[in-house]
């Protein structure tokens, strides 16, 4: 495990390799109109564009979900195999650094004070850019192990020459937290028009939730847990209350397939914080490179489909149990298969989180799902010469799971488990055979789904996570089939009862928090592959956990010659380069 602390100190030449004569010296100018403020904010919000592909196969790669193709180089080979150079293009930190950097510039030239119709009107602005900031950083660190800390921006030759700290993880986070939390004041983001909306930020919110669950693992310290809960649940219920998009946790019904349109308005819809390009559907030049390394549509290009997804990913989604009620019949009907991993046949009018490609017989991570979405109001990609592609960096899913995250963290893992298999509504708290009573009495204010308006909300009744892909899970026993011997949960579909939920056979409370851990892990895979955040979930738990097993048993899923490699956390980072 890392062991926090200052581990030396870098010049500033070093870190950003950027030429002294490019630098100008700006500090006298202060950012104090709305103009000024608007274009520095879109302006590192489209620094985000060009750390977009780094984001996805830092996070996605050394995963358990996707794999390299044989037409893939050496470098992305090396990514995937724990052996990368500190030459390796795609582990530069160049991009991180210009990020902070010009964040570092906002936040020491806007003025906050500035009033307007009897407000602060730089108040969104700023809040924006410390969540972006921070996000950044959390990023970095987690990706490398280590990052350079500083807050005044590097503006002059001088600057360049100082010595500045480096910071392994826990200390990182918790200068970030101690920073202040001040960027989850969402209700001021500012809305620059219909092109720059507010899914252009990076939610605040959600990056305040994943540092306290960050310093939760590393200290072991519950209050973070609490800290982390409570954001996510006033966030949730917040968008309850005001019909946002949290409210939309549904489940798809259709039992043969799940159709394009479906997985699409989940991927646009949920998305409140994404990286956005648009692109010429005629100019290859004009599309995102993780685009370029996914889809094999695209001939004759150089990037031509070098990522795929893994086949443990595939069997992840393939060995599901599919549930069925049948109203007229009042029984059950099983099937196999999640069909958040399906998609329709078409042309790139495409859902799901693989395709099948009939015509070259090759499996492939589409543009649209998890990518982001090319396909916009019913208009195929080859038609739209201006379609949007986004990165999905938080939607309603992953705000879900991470609350569930937060719960089983706290030991509350009927709760948690709750999230996953029924949602969290007044009916399901008061069932004790779904939720232990225990772990809600007295009801802790970040568990409060007693409002009405959390429950019987017609086609906005909030429904658990798997359902969006397992059908009717809510109504089967056997939810938690997880057939993989090396993870050591493998329980058959017979005599098993639920116990709060959970199978009856955890005798104990910390078994039980085991079995879900392994739950929500599994349900981060199927819900949000490919969306960049893999690799480091599976850091979480294991640091959490104090068990490095948990990580290289499921990256061991993927390639079980990574197993052993993986046991030791001095491998599972990034080389700096120099």
């Amino acid at each position: 495990m890392i062991i926090c602390g200052l581990a030396g100190f870098i010049s500033c030449e070093d870190m950003l390799k950027v030429n002294p004569g490019n630098l100008l010296n700006t500090a006298d100018n202060k950012l104090n109109s709305p103009n000024d403020t608007m274009y520095s904010v879109i302006g590192i919000v489209k620094q985000l564009q060009d750390l977009g592909p780094k984001y996805i196969i830092a996070g996605e790669l050394r995963g358990d979900l996707m794999a390299v193709t044989d037409n893939a180089d050496m470098n992305l080979q090396a990514i995937a195999n724990f052996n990368a150079t500190k030459d390796n293009p795609y582990v530069s930190t160049r991009e991180y650094y210009s990020i902070i950097n010009n964040c570092n510039y906002f936040l020491q030239h806007v003025d906050t004070n500035m009033i307007s119709g009897g407000r602060k009107v730089m108040k969104g602005e700023y809040s924006i850019v410390k969540a972006i900031r921070a996000w950044t950083y959390l990023q970095l660190v987690l990706n490398y192990g280590k990052a350079v800390y500083f807050t005044q921006p590097i503006l002059t030759t001088d600057d360049m020459n100082k010595d500045l700290p480096v910071m392994q993880p826990q200390e990182l986070i918790q200068t970030l937290i101690s920073e202040g939390l001040d960027f989850t004041d969402y209700l001021n983001y500012p809305n620059y028009g219909s092109s720059q909306n507010t899914s252009l930020f990076i939610s605040g919110p959600m990056v305040a939730g994943d540092l306290l669950l960050w310093m939760g693992a590393y200290t072991g310290n519950t209050a973070y847990y609490e800290q982390a809960a409570a954001i996510y649940y006033q966030y949730i219920t917040y968008n309850y209350l005001t019909g946002g998009s949290l409210r939309n946790i549904y489940a798809n019904s259709n039992f043969n397939s799940i159709d394009s349109w479906y997985w699409r308005n989940i991927m646009v819809t949920e998305s409140f914080s994404y990286i956005n390009y648009s692109i010429n559907s005629s100019e290859v030049s004009t599309y995102p490179q993780i685009m370029l390394l996914t889809w094999p549509k695209i001939t004759g290009y150089s990037y031509e489909y070098m990522l795929k997804p893994s086949q443990a990913s595939i069997d992840l989604w393939n060995n599901e149990v599919y549930t069925y009620y049948n109203t007229t019949t009042k029984k059950l009907y099983y099937t196999t298969g999640d069909l958040r991993g399906y998609c329709m046949p078409s042309t790139f009018t495409v859902a799901g989180s693989y395709y099948y490609d009939t015509s070259s017989g090759v499996d492939s991570l589409p543009a649209i799902a998890k990518y982001g979405n090319i396909v916009t109001s019913g208009n195929s990609y080859s038609s739209s010469y201006t379609s949007p592609y986004i990165i999905s960096i938080y939607r309603t899913g992953k705000v879900f799971l991470r609350y569930a995250e937060a719960l089983n963290a706290l030991g509350k893992p009927s709760v948690a488990f709750a999230v996953l298999k029924y949602g969290l509504r007044r009916e399901v708290l008061s069932d004790t055979t779904k939720v232990n009573p225990e772990e809600i009495t007295p009801m802790p204010p970040y568990c409060d789904f007693t409002n009405p308006n959390y429950s019987t909300l017609g086609s906005y009744a909030q429904t658990g996570v798997h359902l969006r892909g397992a059908g009717d899970a809510d109504r089967d026993t056997t939810y938690y089939m997880f057939k993989d011997e090396t993870l050591q949960v493998n329980r058959d579909r017979s005599g098993n009862f639920l116990y709060y939920g959970l199978p009856n056979d955890l005798a104990t409370k910390q078994d039980s928090i085991d079995f879900v851990d392994v739950m929500i892990c599994k349900e981060l895979g199927l819900e949000t592959a490919f969306e960049g955040n893999r690799f480091q979930d599976l850091m979480w738990f294991s640091i959490r956990k104090n068990d490095n097993s948990f990580l290289a048993k499921w990256v061991g899923r993927r390639n079980p010659a990574l197993t052993a490699t993986l046991m030791n956390s001095d491998n599972w980072y990034l080389p700096t380069p120099e």
